[in-house]
């Protein structure tokens, strides 16, 4: 059997352990086994990840529309199935969509139908109403709104797969995939919540027994240089360490004589500095040639990992201009972006280039042309 997005494979848990040493940061390790799956992966895929919602927020929601969990649902392309299966397995329940609103407003009586389509109306208060509601809040304050089993199944989104970048080289881990992740954790409400993905794997899932299903999703550029002479710049923050940790496990089998160059941020030396060990231990080997960190709240002045390139610009561009690749992992609303204008600042700066110029270089020749700039951002 060929497992994939459409027919996970059931996985479990084998370790999972905090990289974070204090309550400041909940970020986790998992190491996913994944023997007799016939599952094969390179450094810089992703695993996807089909989490289940948690038993107790079904059991809220449940009596909200009270049912009890043994109606049949129908849902589409999917089948047939209880409701309490169709909420556990099937449906996203832990954040409300845009979708459901019209439905609601239907069985509203006119005078209470205002709100809901003045939100329709204003994507960025919708949005800010979504975004801290699910649908227990919202049942809550309209409970003139009354749904059957289906009614709800037909008005809500289907559970998508999560995707991780995988923080394991196949070769160094056989049978494993390691992941790095952030939990998510929050109060709405007077209640508390927490991501779907990253509750389920850090609350719901009990190792070695916990079925999860997942499946690889292969990257389509997101690679180590087949030269392996080749030197390569990676900037990985936070969780976007993750696919590093593999290309310098992949890079150290590989025995190549390529340079490697990791810029790592996080909030605190003492308390986030993910894989401290591993990375001490590869620069003594001589795996990682340069080590640059960038602890943002361990003085006054917050220093990124933007402020790490722009201090070390001339040997940045020195490797640029030698041929070195240059890779970015983790969010991309803010890091990456000012991460790609820094890359644009070093070019005009240490390449006597006009503002038009490095921008064409960084845009044109960096990314698309040479394919030496990377980016796994999310």
């Amino acid at each position: 059997m060929e497992y994939g997005r459409k027919n996970p494979f059931p996985a479990t848990i084998k370790e999972a352990y905090c990289l974070a040493r204090d309550n400041v940061k909940e970020t986790n390790h998992y190491i996913v086994d994944i023997a007799n799956s016939g599952l094969e992966y390179k450094p810089g895929d992703s695993l996807g990840l089909f989490p289940h919602n948690d038993p107790g927020l079904v059991d809220e929601l449940l009596q909200k529309l009270s049912a009890s969990g043994e109606e049949g649902v129908e849902l589409k392309r999917k089948g047939g199935f209880t409701f309490r299966e169709a909420l556990m397995e099937h449906l996203t329940i832990h954040r409300a969509n845009r979708k459901f609103l019209k439905p609601l407003i239907a069985k509203l009586p006119a005078n209470n139908r205002k709100e809901l389509e003045r939100l329709l109306s204003d994507r960025t208060a919708l949005d800010q109403y979504l975004n801290v509601r699910d649908y227990i809040d919202i049942l809550g304050e309209y409970p003139a709104a009354k749904f059957t089993p289906q009614e709800f199944a037909d008005s809500v989104g289907g559970i998508t797969p999560r995707l991780y970048s995988i923080a394991s080289a196949p070769g160094t881990h056989p049978d494993e995939v390691h992941l790095t992740v952030a939990v998510v954790r929050y109060n709405s409400f007077e209640r508390d919540r927490a991501g779907l993905a990253t509750g389920f794997l850090a609350d719901r899932v009990t190792v070695d027994e916990t079925h999860v299903p997942i499946f690889i999703q292969p990257t389509r550029g997101f690679v180590i240089p087949e030269d392996g002479s080749r030197d390569i710049i990676m900037v990985g923050p936070g969780t976007g360490i993750a696919p590093f940790r593999a290309f310098l496990e992949q890079r150290e089998m590989d025995e190549g004589k390529g340079r490697n160059w990791l810029i790592f941020g996080e909030w605190f030396e003492k308390t986030t500095f993910f894989y401290e060990d591993e990375f001490r231990a590869w620069q003594e080997s001589g795996v990682l040639t340069r080590l640059d960190t960038a602890f943002s709240r361990d003085q006054d002045k917050k220093i990124y990992v933007q402020h790490r390139l722009q201090q070390a610009a001339a040997e940045v561009w020195k490797w640029l201009d030698e041929g070195a690749y240059f890779y970015v992992c983790g969010d991309k609303d803010y890091m990456a972006k000012d991460v790609h204008q820094a890359l644009i600042d070093i070019a005009q700066e240490q390449g006597g280039l006009s503002e038009e110029e490095a921008e064409h270089y960084v845009n044109r020749t960096l990314m698309k042309e040479e394919k030496r700039y990377l980016r796994d951002v999310y």
